[in-house]
Protein backbone atom coordinates (compact mmCIF):
# COMPACT_ATOMS: atom_id res chain seq x y z
CA UNK A 1 0.00 0.00 0.00
CA UNK A 2 1.57 3.35 -1.23
CA UNK A 3 2.08 5.92 1.59
CA UNK A 4 -0.32 8.19 0.59
CA UNK A 5 -3.02 5.26 0.86
CA UNK A 6 -1.94 4.49 3.97
CA UNK A 7 -2.45 8.21 5.61
CA UNK A 8 -5.98 8.64 3.60
CA UNK A 9 -7.11 5.82 5.33
CA UNK A 10 -5.60 6.72 9.04
CA UNK A 11 -7.89 10.03 8.24
CA UNK A 12 -10.79 8.82 7.16
CA UNK A 13 -10.53 6.44 9.71
CA UNK A 14 -10.48 9.12 12.27
CA UNK A 15 -12.88 11.16 10.45
CA UNK A 16 -15.16 8.44 11.01
CA UNK A 17 -14.88 7.47 14.89
CA UNK A 18 -14.61 10.64 16.16
CA UNK A 19 -10.88 10.80 16.47
CA UNK A 20 -11.11 7.24 18.34
CA UNK A 21 -12.61 8.50 21.61
CA UNK A 22 -16.61 6.87 22.08
CA UNK A 23 -17.52 6.79 25.78
CA UNK A 24 -16.63 8.69 29.48
CA UNK A 25 -13.08 10.04 30.15
CA UNK A 26 -13.60 10.40 33.83
CA UNK A 27 -11.64 7.98 35.97
CA UNK A 28 -13.58 8.94 39.08
CA UNK A 29 -15.90 7.13 41.22
CA UNK A 30 -19.32 7.33 41.42
CA UNK A 31 -18.92 8.21 44.90
CA UNK A 32 -15.93 11.26 44.06
CA UNK A 33 -18.58 12.57 41.11
CA UNK A 34 -21.60 12.32 44.39
CA UNK A 35 -19.38 14.31 46.40
CA UNK A 36 -17.44 16.89 44.55
CA UNK A 37 -20.73 18.16 42.48
CA UNK A 38 -23.84 17.34 44.83
CA UNK A 39 -22.94 16.96 48.47
CA UNK A 40 -19.77 15.77 50.74
CA UNK A 41 -20.66 13.61 53.03
CA UNK A 42 -22.69 11.54 51.16
CA UNK A 43 -25.71 11.17 52.75
CA UNK A 44 -26.49 7.54 54.47
CA UNK A 45 -29.83 7.04 52.78
CA UNK A 46 -28.15 7.06 49.17
CA UNK A 47 -27.79 3.23 47.50
CA UNK A 48 -26.90 2.41 44.30
CA UNK A 49 -25.02 5.19 43.22
CA UNK A 50 -23.81 4.68 39.78
CA UNK A 51 -22.23 7.24 38.22
CA UNK A 52 -20.67 7.99 34.58
CA UNK A 53 -19.11 11.22 32.52
CA UNK A 54 -16.38 13.14 31.69
CA UNK A 55 -14.40 15.68 34.33
CA UNK A 56 -11.65 17.09 32.93
CA UNK A 57 -11.83 20.86 32.67
CA UNK A 58 -15.13 20.83 34.12
CA UNK A 59 -17.40 18.19 33.82
CA UNK A 60 -20.52 16.30 32.40
CA UNK A 61 -21.81 13.69 34.46
CA UNK A 62 -24.70 11.18 34.45
CA UNK A 63 -25.38 9.99 38.09
CA UNK A 64 -27.87 7.84 39.37
CA UNK A 65 -29.11 6.52 43.03
CA UNK A 66 -31.43 5.92 45.54
CA UNK A 67 -32.58 7.92 48.66
CA UNK A 68 -34.65 8.39 51.47
CA UNK A 69 -37.70 11.44 51.36
CA UNK A 70 -35.86 13.32 53.97
CA UNK A 71 -32.50 13.23 52.22
CA UNK A 72 -34.16 14.09 48.37
CA UNK A 73 -35.78 16.96 49.90
CA UNK A 74 -32.20 18.23 51.38
CA UNK A 75 -30.52 18.05 47.94
CA UNK A 76 -33.18 19.94 46.38
CA UNK A 77 -33.23 22.86 49.35
CA UNK A 78 -29.68 23.24 47.79
CA UNK A 79 -30.82 25.29 45.35
CA UNK A 80 -32.84 23.54 42.97
CA UNK A 81 -36.08 25.48 41.18
CA UNK A 82 -38.86 23.52 39.87
CA UNK A 83 -38.80 22.90 36.06
CA UNK A 84 -40.65 21.05 33.88
CA UNK A 85 -40.04 17.48 31.63
CA UNK A 86 -40.04 19.37 28.32
CA UNK A 87 -37.68 21.35 29.37
CA UNK A 88 -35.25 19.60 30.41
CA UNK A 89 -35.48 16.55 28.72
CA UNK A 90 -32.74 16.40 26.84
CA UNK A 91 -30.32 16.75 29.35
CA UNK A 92 -31.04 13.44 29.90
CA UNK A 93 -30.69 11.84 26.50
CA UNK A 94 -27.20 9.95 27.44
CA UNK A 95 -24.35 9.45 24.61
CA UNK A 96 -23.45 6.45 22.77
CA UNK A 97 -21.21 4.66 24.79
CA UNK A 98 -21.77 5.96 28.41
CA UNK A 99 -25.09 3.99 29.54
CA UNK A 100 -22.88 1.30 31.76
CA UNK A 101 -25.97 2.30 34.30
CA UNK A 102 -27.46 -1.38 35.72
CA UNK A 103 -30.53 -0.99 35.02
CA UNK A 104 -29.81 0.95 32.05
CA UNK A 105 -30.43 5.09 32.11
CA UNK A 106 -34.42 5.54 31.62
CA UNK A 107 -35.03 8.89 33.14
CA UNK A 108 -38.11 9.11 30.29
CA UNK A 109 -40.39 6.23 32.25
CA UNK A 110 -40.16 7.48 35.23
CA UNK A 111 -44.46 7.47 35.39
CA UNK A 112 -44.57 10.84 37.93
CA UNK A 113 -41.67 12.93 37.45
CA UNK A 114 -40.63 15.58 39.72
CA UNK A 115 -38.11 17.71 37.35
CA UNK A 116 -35.80 20.65 38.99
CA UNK A 117 -32.53 22.70 37.59
CA UNK A 118 -29.94 24.53 39.44
CA UNK A 119 -28.45 26.81 37.30
CA UNK A 120 -26.00 29.15 39.21
CA UNK A 121 -24.29 25.77 40.41
CA UNK A 122 -20.46 26.66 42.33
CA UNK A 123 -18.00 23.80 43.49
CA UNK A 124 -14.84 22.58 43.64
CA UNK A 125 -15.20 21.39 40.02
CA UNK A 126 -16.72 24.34 38.61
CA UNK A 127 -17.00 28.14 39.29
CA UNK A 128 -19.96 28.10 36.87
CA UNK A 129 -22.32 25.12 36.03
CA UNK A 130 -25.90 23.70 35.98
CA UNK A 131 -27.69 20.66 37.36
CA UNK A 132 -30.56 18.70 36.82
CA UNK A 133 -32.86 16.59 38.64
CA UNK A 134 -35.34 14.23 37.72
CA UNK A 135 -37.33 12.22 40.71
CA UNK A 136 -38.92 9.19 41.09
CA UNK A 137 -40.62 9.47 44.93
CA UNK A 138 -42.56 6.45 44.35
CA UNK A 139 -39.12 3.74 44.04
CA UNK A 140 -36.82 6.58 45.38
CA UNK A 141 -34.81 7.19 42.42
CA UNK A 142 -32.89 10.23 41.53
CA UNK A 143 -31.24 10.75 38.40
CA UNK A 144 -28.81 13.63 38.24
CA UNK A 145 -27.17 15.75 35.12
CA UNK A 146 -24.26 17.72 35.72
CA UNK A 147 -22.10 20.23 33.70
CA UNK A 148 -19.65 22.70 34.80
CA UNK A 149 -17.01 24.79 32.63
Amino acid sequence: MKKSHFLLLFFLGLLLTGCGHRGPTSGNTPQEMFEYTIQKPIPASVTNLQGVGDTWQGYNLYIRFQASDADIDALIALGFEPDTWQSISNRFDIPNGYDSFKPGWSPASIAIKECYSFDDVSNSWTGSGSHYLVIDRSTGTVYFYGIGI
